[in-house]
């Protein structure tokens, strides 16, 4: 039997078929777009599925359930995303309409989920993690994050727990698009350090960057020649770097603070680089976090039962029912 994970992120649409040993036996990824109207979403998701099922020569009996990670407020009783400030939803009926677009037998095993509840959930039961307070952090495109006590998710009295990126770090900070000001994740998602790497390669000390290498413009500016920037020793991406450490520790602080949580597992295209940056974290949150006196503290680490983080998306969702 099969499990069907798709996980609608800011930049991609990632689809997998999952076997029962949480494996990905076939995956897709399509480009989200800055366009990207419901309809549309819905429509590209639906052929997604269409094609994953004939990997397996169109048998949908074979088909256990289909999950949907989205961004923003999921609410099951109604299948409305209520609000996704990244994607500018507000009162969309998707999983109502995705369902109409599928086959009868495959629309009753379909649900959907918040993105990074999903990712939790995915996270824990793959990882086996024993602890009565577990919290993921998911840095992307936002920040989003998962809370699991005691076995159970969650999700607040409007399914909008969690919401960890629309904490401010920063009251007089940058306008969030979610109507506040300093909002975690305009500081600390994957997107905010592309963004402070590329205002720092304007300063007069950036112009002699090594990320100007093999580039013509900062928008051809990502992750990879990003981090292969601190790997080879340049001064400014370093420096942004510790300052995006700086923010990312702030956030986990306070979730620290207010949680008290087993563990916190980071997640995301990011963590790839968790070499280059996570000790420095750890040292702060250690240094400031109101508990750093006592015998136990919160362990922070990056995602152990997924090992791809590109896959913890979409075997989240595929397995987002379970909690």
């Amino acid at each position: 039997m099969y499990r069907i994970g798709i996980d609608v992120g800011g930049t991609n649409i990632a689809m997998g078929l999952v076997d029962e040993a949480y494996r990905i036996i076939r995956k897709k990824s399509v480009k989200t777009g800055d366009d990207c109207s419901p309809t549309r979403m819905i429509n590209v998701i639906a052929d997604g599925i269409s094609e994953l099922i004939q990997d397996i020569e169109g048998d949908i009996t074979l088909i256990d359930a289909i999950g949907v990670g989205v961004p923003g407020t999921a609410e099951p009783d109604t299948g409305k995303i209520l609000y996704a400030n990244n994607l500018g939803f507000e009162d969309v009926p998707f999983l109502t309409e995705l369902r109409k677009k599928l086959d009868p037998k495959l629309a009753e095993k379909t649900f959907f989920e918040n993105d990074a509840n999903a990712a939790a959930i995915g996270e824990y039961i793959t990882g086996d993690y024993d602890v009565p307070v577990f919290v993921m952090v998911t840095l992307g495109t936002g920040i989003g994050g998962g809370i699991i006590i005691n076995g159970k998710l969650l999700r607040g009295c409007n399914y909008a727990a969690a919401e960890f990126g629309h904490m401010s770090v920063n009251i007089d900070g940058c306008d969030c698009n979610c109507g506040r000001k300093g909002c975690f994740e305009d500081y600390a998602s994957a997107t905010a350090l592309i963004e402070q790497a590329k205002e720092a390669m304007e300063g007069d000390e950036g112009k002699d960057s090594l990320l100007w290498q093999d580039i013509k413009s900062q928008d051809e500016l990502d992750g990879e020649k990003f981090f292969k920037a601190v790997k080879a020793g340049d001064k400014t991406a370093k420096k942004v770097l510790a300052g995006y450490c700086d923010y990312l520790a702030e956030g986990l602080t306070n979730i620290i603070n207010i949680l008290q949580p087993d563990v916190i597992v980071l997640s995301g295209g990011i963590t790839r680089a968790a070499d280059l940056f996570l000790d420095k974290v750890k040292e702060k949150v250690a240094r400031d976090v109101y508990s750093r006196d006592s015998r136990i503290n919160t362990e922070i680490t990056i995602a152990r039962g997924i090992s791809d983080s590109g896959d913890v998306g979409i075997i989240g969702a595929a397995l987002s029912d379970k909690m």
